[in-house]
């Protein structure tokens, strides 16, 4: 991953995972509390049914009471039933005051029994709730009202035309002497009681169950004569409402998350292309830099660390420049006195024998020596070979030395490589050719890379029929290209060359061969770096060896181009002006 990934990634780390940390929080903190205020409204409801239910059963008790102590009406029937028999015109007559009392009280049932002992125990002598209710006897609900000591109590009533249903019931006794009279009143324990009751109560829900609710809170507990819990009015929270409200709330979370999220990758993008655009400038120009270009300059517009690095870079390749400079001229010195020294070994060799052939026949011509001819003739011989190796040697060494420059124009390498090879296809030695299928295209000079590819095939071949004679000699000539430029390798299956004069075949006059001047691969060497390239030795073929030759896309660099002007020239001169 590069630098500029890893530092995106670094502030966007940085930037959104406290803020989504601190999102979840007050997401978690925000649904407790909705969950906590949807409880608290259950708990209110709940409090607040149970204080009106508690409040409505204080009011019934205490409304039955006044009418069991003060209301006439009770007391008539209570003396009607101490003086005689209570027959049926006294029932009916009771029914509309009943009914009058119930509908006044607001209940749903209001029973008038007869609660002395013996048989007529439980005679129902009048109800508001029923019509024509006289015969009927309900001793059990006599017996309820004195076992449960005035406690409320469950029972089911049986209403004409209606059906069953539960009855919330509770009374009192009316005693004058030995009469008693026992007023019992209820309200229907029906589903629409808490409705009723207490009104509109959303989210809480109430209702009436027989058996034990899950997830719901108990209100009250309605127990039957017996004191078994028959009804329970239980209460439980609508988590519709709670659910959606949450749902919206993680909803909304989500949406500020991602617009958090996309603006610190926004905010991130943009720290981390201001931080690493430099860098990336730095890296294109140490690129530059490597590739021989050292007139690169930074833009310096940051006075701090990244400012001070370029600043640094810039100094380094101004002071780089300078030394490439001084290099060169020290280094093309110390090449023309390396070659002076050299040129003056090779002269002074063939001129001892010339030296001796001539006095030999300065003797014998002054002495009129009789085999003054013969040997004349041998001598001359020799000195007319001793000049022309001289004459070859001096022709190699002027050629060397009036390298011209450059004239590098665009051109495709396959077509020098095919004409090269096809001037020594015909040979003893096997020229094999590798070539892209696409156009291999450089800035370079024609003659002079046809120099450099007749130079290292020849001297391939020569190795190579050094080696297997007039056959099985055989060379490789494979030509490649990438983003950079192109790649040249000139491989032989000959004699190869050791290690030690693998560091010496680029110096003048170093050669393998009996017959070489030494100044070929420099040529070859001299030509590829004036291109801004370079030539490596590697192994060959069975123990041969390969010259590789890399030329850049662009050319001779402008500064290598401008520095050919005096190195054309020997040491020592200059150009006329």
């Amino acid at each position: 991953m590069s630098l500029r990934w890893r530092f995106l990634l670094l502030f966007l780390l940085a930037a959104f995972v406290p803020f989504a940390a601190l999102l979840a929080v007050v997401q978690k903190s925000l649904v407790a509390a909705i969950e906590r205020e949807h409880r608290s409204q259950l708990d209110a409801r709940v409090a607040s049914a149970r204080q009106l239910l508690a409040q409505r059963t204080l009011d019934d008790r205490r409304a039955l009471s006044a009418l069991c102590e003060h209301d006439p009406l009770f007391e008539s029937v209570a003396l009607d039933l101490a003086t005689g028999p209570f027959d049926p015109p006294r029932e009916r007559a009771l029914a509309a005051p009943l009914r009058q009392r119930m509908r006044s009280l607001g209940l749903d049932a209001l029973y008038v029994l007869d609660a002395r002992g013996g048989p007529n125990r439980g005679r129902l002598l009048g109800a508001g709730h029923l019509q024509q209710s006289s015969g009927r006897r309900l001793p059990e609900l006599v017996d309820a009202l004195v076992r449960r000591g005035g406690e409320p109590f469950v029972h089911e009533l049986r209403v004409p035309g209606e059906g069953a249903t539960r009855v919330l019931l509770q009374g009192c006794l009316v005693r004058r002497g030995e009469v008693a009279v026992a007023l019992l009143a209820g309200r229907r324990l029906s589903p629409e009681l808490p409705a009723r009751l207490l009104g509109d109560t959303a989210p809480v829900q109430f209702a009436l169950v027989s058996t034990d609710a899950d997830e719901a809170v108990e209100v009250a507990r309605f127990d039957d004569a017996d004191g078994t819990t028959t009804l329970r009015l239980v209460a439980s929270l609508d988590d519709g409402p709670v659910r959606r409200e949450i749902r919206a709330l993680r909803k909304r979370t989500l949406y500020i998350a991602l617009g958090a999220l996309l603006v610190a990758f926004l905010a991130a993008l943009l720290m981390t292309f201001a931080l690493t655009r430099p860098l990336g400038e730095l890296e294109a120009a140490a690129w530059r830099v490597a590739r021989g270009d050292l007139d690169s300059e930074l833009p310096v517009t940051d006075r701090g660390e990244l400012g001070r690095t370029m600043r640094a870079f810039n100094a380094m390749t101004r002071e780089l420049a300078a030394t490439r400079k001084k290099l060169l001229r020290a280094e093309r010195i110390a090449a023309w006195r390396e070659v002076a020294r050299r040129i003056a070994h090779e002269v002074k060799n063939p001129l001892q024998p010339i030296q001796m052939e001539i006095e030999t026949m300065r003797k014998l011509h002054a002495r009129q020596h009789p085999d003054f001819d013969a040997e004349f003739e041998s001598s001359t011989q020799l000195i007319l070979e001793e000049v022309k190796r001289l004459n070859a040697m001096v022709s190699e060494f002027s050629r060397f030395a009036r390298l011209p420059r450059p004239r590098p124009e665009p051109l495709d390498l396959r077509e020098v490589v095919q004409h090269v090879v096809s001037l020594h296809a015909a040979g003893d030695v096997a020229v094999d050719l590798a070539l892209d299928t696409e156009p291999v295209v450089v800035r370079a000079d024609r003659e002079q890379l046809t120099q450099v590819l007749v130079n290292l095939v020849q001297n391939a071949i020569d190795a190579a029929r050094a080696r297997h004679g007039a056959g099985g000699g055989r060379v490789r000539v494979h030509l490649e290209t990438d983003d950079e430029g192109a790649t040249l390798t000139v491989a032989d299956n000959g004699v190869g060359i050791d290690a030690t004069a693998r560091l010496k075949v680029f110096e003048p006059y170093f050669t393998t061969k009996p017959e070489g001047t030494g100044l070929g691969l420099a040529i070859v060497h001299r030509i590829v770096g004036d291109h801004g390239g370079s030539v490596d030795i590697a192994d060959g073929m069975d123990g041969g060896v390969a010259f590789v030759v890399t030329l850049p896309r662009r050319g001779p660099p402008p500064e290598i181009e401008a520095s050919l002007g005096e190195s054309d020239l020997p040491l020592g001169r200059s150009r006329s002006r």
